[in-house]
């Protein structure tokens, strides 16, 4: 049995189809690489199969079971989701921002356990330093590690990513990429939205390509080769010579 899956995902907006008949499946321990241009909807399929959005027509599952029947608190006690960080003025210390990750109850008041455990994730990703920074004075890169840091402090089974190297330097970016593979030994499930086919490459086993006429591609990581991503993307098959051994 998959750990989350989607079936017959259609997704309009405003008239368009966005994206149409979407099937795939994550089991534990694998990872699933979304690519695509800009505006194919990467980011809101993301957030349909979580339930940010309402499907068209479709349904997303975690365990055989519809997100539908789920309440918000037990949802996302499953589910991290990693969005693409944007400073929100709020206001936070950064120890305070992860210690949210703890909270699937509006009822939640930190112990010294969710201190602990929050402080123990910040020095995973070696990032402990920041602990008493305030999220307002935070780069746009080391604000998207603590949200990598905040979704991680609650143990979920399944990480969903929207392009989380973005703003970050090649150390983060290694960083991320190394706790991911972590996870998956530890049969984690992961969705990634990513614009660099040499980290979906890296971490991937299933690959969804997704294009601007509705279409789409899924496979396996050997979707990610020159060829393919240069029709893909509209570009040379040149331009996919930094990737080295893709071929």
């Amino acid at each position: 049995m998959s750990m989350f899956r989607v079936e017959d995902g259609k997704f309009s907006r405003s008239g368009r189809v966005i994206f149409d008949n979407l099937n795939f499946s994550i089991n534990k321990g694998e990872a699933l690489a979304i690519l695509g241009c800009n505006g194919v909807g990467k980011t809101t399929l993301i957030q349909c199969c979580i339930g940010l959005l309402k499907w068209q027509s479709g349904k997303s599952y975690i365990n055989n079971r519809s997100i539908c029947s789920f309440k918000n608190n037990e949802l996302f006690s499953h589910i991290a989701y990693i969005p693409q960080a944007k400073n929100l003025n709020i206001g936070l210390k950064v120890i305070d921002m992860v210690l949210l990750g703890c909270n699937t109850s509006i009822k939640f008041i930190p112990k010294k356990e969710h201190k602990d455990r929050a402080l123990a994730t910040l020095s995973s990703l070696g990032i402990e330093y920041l602990a008493n920074k305030s999220c307002d004075n935070l780069s746009g890169g080391e604000l998207q590690m603590v949200v990598f840091a905040r979704a991680l402090v609650n143990n979920p089974s399944i990480i969903i990513l929207d392009e989380p190297e973005s703003n970050l330097d090649f150390k983060n970016q290694h960083i991320i990429l190394e706790t991911l593979q972590k996870l998956k030994i530890q049969n984690k499930a992961i969705i990634i939205n990513t614009h660099y086919p040499q980290n979906a490459k890296k971490l991937a086993e299933k690959v969804l390509i997704m294009h601007k006429d509705k279409k789409h591609i899924l496979g396996d990581n050997s979707l990610i080769n020159k060829t393919q991503l240069s029709k893909s993307f509209n570009v040379s098959n040149s331009f996919f010579d930094y990737l080295g051994e893709i071929h």
